[in-house]
């Protein structure tokens, strides 16, 4: 399992829900079939964020508490902490402060984590023991900070 953490990610929700979209804009790009976590209260938020893009951009998506067909057939599906994995995915998009309870569940796999971190000192001080609790797993997770770059754009999401 590869696991990359995003650092600096803005924390507001308008800007942060524009570096999720364009994350998860480019993992579709990529063919990754993506579930991406947020807090329960940003899950209708994001849903909505994504069918705001641009018609050349659209992310097909759904939430967790869809149709169970619809989760397993979207390439990207939005669910907050606590709802369970719903088809196969290579791709987990952490965008929480807590530790990915689906990564506790017997038989989930994922290829890829993408740890999403704001600036905020309460979410980097939850992140630094999820990279602890990775390595404590025998991952060597590796670190983009978008605080030193010029470009925001999402990195180390393909499939």
């Amino acid at each position: 399992m590869d696991v990359a953490f995003h650092l600096n990610v803005p924390a507001p929700w308008p800007a942060r829900s524009t570096y999720l979209c364009r994350l998860l804009a480019k993992a579709y790009a990529a063919g990754a079939r993506v579930w991406v976590v947020v807090a329960p209260d940003e899950v209708a938020r994001l849903d909505e964020a994504l069918w705001t893009l641009p018609v050349d951009d659209f992310v097909p998506h759904v939430r967790a508490d869809a149709a169970e067909l619809l989760r397993k057939r979207s390439p990207v599906v939005i669910a907050g902490p606590a709802d369970p994995l719903a088809g196969e995915r290579g791709v987990l998009v952490n965008a929480q402060p807590e530790w990915p309870s689906v990564l506790e569940a017997d038989g989930v796999r994922f290829a890829r984590v993408v740890e999403v971190v704001s600036s905020d000192e309460a979410d980097k001080a939850a992140a630094r023991q999820r990279w602890r609790r990775y390595q404590g797993m025998g991952v060597s997770p590796v670190a983009h900070d978008r605080a030193q770059r010029s470009a925001p754009a999402p990195a180390g999401v393909g499939a």
